[in-house]
């Protein structure tokens, strides 16, 4: 018994250390933002500002095309899980339900897709993507996104759908629903889990994507948030604190997301990892 506690206090104080390593740096970030031109130099010893303050905040917001760069990010963002996740769904359901030829090579491709890196990918992309005529537009980002997250989805849903037994769909079928009903009512909740994280891994990586938006995009107003903030660094006079305001405040729709779908996330991404 007592091996065995003692494995739980090391498991307990590991989980501690990991968590303060990821943590910190978002916490420092944050704070040290609020700190305000004072207390970013004369404060920056402590571990918490002696007072709060917003004005790198409004800073980066009222003088620069952050706004833009965020509204940008957020509408593709949404835009690209979903179209992801319905995307997903589909084509995985297909690849692991039905038995045919070039089925695997499909499969075979979607695992080389995810392997690829970004930039790879983008040079072939750019070159479409000016063929027809979506260069330096957010229709062609998202189209760039998806592909590069799309893979991940498939092979995540993959794994669910082949935990279903095909009984369960057969018994729903002999009861009268039709097969788009039985994907409903009986495949889709128990792969909701799976479905969580692939929003979740979508939307980050849409989300926090440099490279695709780095190279496809070069107009100011089209700019994501990564480049958008970038590019501000290198062509204004902001002080340090306005970066790290607007390096906070994109971090903030991420944490949000992981608070509110976390559980499933870990969930999902523990049943892919053994079943995939």
């Amino acid at each position: 018994m007592q091996p065995r506690r003692s494995f739980r206090v090391f498991q307990a104080i590991m989980a501690l250390l990991i968590g303060l390593i990821t943590l910190f740096p978002i916490y420092w970030v944050t704070v040290s933002a609020l700190r305000g031109f004072t207390g970013l130099y004369d404060d920056r010893s402590t571990l918490w500002p002696t007072a709060f303050n917003l004005d790198f905040f409004t800073s980066i917001w009222a003088s620069t095309n952050f706004p833009r760069n965020y509204f940008n990010s957020i509408v593709l963002g949404v835009a690209v899980t979903f179209i992801t996740v319905v995307v997903s769904l589909a084509m995985a359901y297909v690849l692991s339900r039905f038995k045919f030829r070039g089925n695997g090579v499909i499969r075979m491709s979607m695992l080389i897709g995810y392997m690829l890196p970004p930039l790879v990918l983008a040079i072939p992309l750019f070159g479409l993507l000016v063929s027809v005529g979506l260069d330096d537009t957010l229709y062609g980002l998202g189209i760039a996104h998806i592909a590069m997250c799309l893979p991940f989805g498939v092979w995540m849903m993959i794994a669910f759908y082949d935990t279903v037994p095909v009984d369960l769909e057969e018994a729903a079928w002999i009861d009268g629903a039709t097969k788009m009903q039985a994907l409903v009512r009986i495949v889709i909740p128990v792969a909701v889990p799976g479905i969580v994280s692939v929003a979740v891994f979508s939307f980050v990586l849409s989300f926090t994507d440099y490279v695709f938006g780095l190279m496809l995009v070069s107009s100011d107003s089209m700019k994501t948030l990564p480049v958008g903030l970038a590019t501000i660094a290198e062509s204004t006079a902001l002080q340090r604190g306005d970066l790290l305001a607007g390096a906070a405040l994109i971090g903030l729709p991420m944490i949000g997301f992981m608070v509110l779908a976390g559980r499933f996330f870990i969930k999902g991404m523990m049943a892919g990892a053994v079943k995939g």
